[in-house]
């Protein structure tokens, strides 16, 4: 299923793509990654890749914000975060924005486009797990609780209500 392959395009030539329409990106975006994350994060990061290469399932994606054809940001949808909890899903993660690029509103583009796909899916929720709690709070989500990640660091839980758009 091809969700929100297109979903923006603006003056300034930037997009939201899917991996999966564009495979060619995927060692670019694994690289831009591994530069930013730590070490547990980049194997879940390039984990969900490979299982998005590797079968048909509706999860996991990946999307990556282009501009002039080159990555300023991505995130991923995915059934499972990598916190104890397990009764929730999907969750929004690795949700990123080049330094370079960042107080243009692009992070709450990518956030829309999570949701947008998500109701598509037919959600009626979507989570996250974050300590950047004003950055997600100015967007809508609220706090449902306390957990840990699996490799035992605290986190918050967020979640906000998908978008379900009508198709014509």
């Amino acid at each position: 299923m091809n969700v929100g392959a297109n979903k923006m395009e603006s003056a300034n030539n930037i997009r939201i793509v899917s991996l999966k329409d564009f495979p060619h990106y995927k060692q670019t975006l694994t690289d831009y990654f591994k530069s930013d994350w730590p070490e547990p994060a980049f194997q879940f990061f390039t984990g969900v890749l490979n299982e998005i290469f590797s079968g048909d399932k509706e999860l996991p994606k990946c999307y990556m914000m282009l501009k002039n054809d080159n990555i300023i940001g991505y995130y991923q949808l995915v059934e499972q975060e990598l916190v104890i909890r397990k009764d929730l899903s999907p969750w929004i993660t690795t949700l990123f924005i080049d330094e370079q690029e960042r107080g243009q509103r692009l992070g709450s583009e990518l956030l829309e486009h999570g949701r947008t796909v998500a109701g598509i899916l037919g959600y009626a929720k979507v989570y996250l797990a974050t300590d950047q709690i004003q950055f997600y709070e100015k967007y809508g989500f609220r706090e449902i609780g306390l957990d840990k990640f699996v490799m035992g660091l605290p986190t918050k839980i967020y979640e906000h209500d998908t978008i379900r758009r009508c198709s014509r």
